[in-house]
């Protein structure tokens, strides 16, 4: 915990700014793919769903 305080305290030098926002900026664009593919799967699940209760309540 000192340790990380201590380094906390620090100024961030421009070199690793830049590669801490590159880094956020790939991290951020992999979860909003992972986001957009979630939401495919939630909609196909929605429609086997709807399938199933209409299946059930016509049968």
């Amino acid at each position: 915990m000192v340790w990380l305080r201590r380094v906390l305290r620090l100024p961030a030098h421009e070199s690793y700014v830049g590669l801490v926002l590159i880094f956020c900026g790939i991290s951020m664009s992999f979860m909003s793919i992972a986001l957009v593919w979630q939401a495919q799967i939630i909609a196909s699940q929605r429609e086997a769903i709807q399938w199933l209760e209409r299946l059930k309540i016509g049968g």
